[in-house]
């Protein structure tokens, strides 16, 4: 379709499509370039919505978190603001220690741990995010969804610190 409307058009709203040197992996825009990652790929997202969470993330854990998706995902694909951000929510819902490495095996710990321990405050198996989501840094799609229902299932009065 892509190629049709470029065709009429002279140009097209969608990236082209791009293959690796040897012609074994194909991709829609530059791999590097993550704005080629586009709604219509991944589903739809609710910038506002995301925001508040993002920032109900940072004002919980203490910990800055940006309101850009692209930054977002540097700076939570590790975990470690995630378990903050359950502490501070309430100091006995991790279920195992924060590792502050700079390891995928750390991340992942961290991420586990953020997903074991949030269904604590009973969110089911199928309320959580695919982990590779955030340790790939992909999208925060997921996250973001998650989070919505652990906020609606329980509207938390604190304000955290600060």
């Amino acid at each position: 379709m892509a190629a049709g409307w470029k065709h009429f058009t002279g140009k097209s709203p969608y990236p082209e499509l791009t293959a690796n040197s040897t012609q074994s992996a194909f991709t829609y825009g530059s791999k590097r370039d993550r704005r080629y990652r586009m709604g219509w790929i991944q589903g739809k997202r609710d910038e506002r919505e995301e925001r508040n969470m993002l920032n109900w993330v940072g004002k919980i854990s203490g910990c800055e978190v940006s309101d850009d998706q692209e930054v977002a995902l540097e700076q939570l694909h590790d975990g470690v603001t995630l378990c903050e951000f359950l502490n501070g929510l309430n100091p006995h819902a991790l279920n195992r220690t924060i590792s502050h490495k700079k390891s995928l095996f750390a991340a992942t710990e961290n991420v586990t741990n953020f997903q074991e321990s949030i269904c604590n405050f009973g969110l089911r198996q199928a309320d959580l995010f695919p982990p590779n989501e955030l340790l790939e840094k992909r999208t925060l799609t997921g996250l973001i969804k998650t989070l919505v229902i652990l906020k609606s299932k329980y509207p938390f009065q604190l304000a955290g610190p600060g």
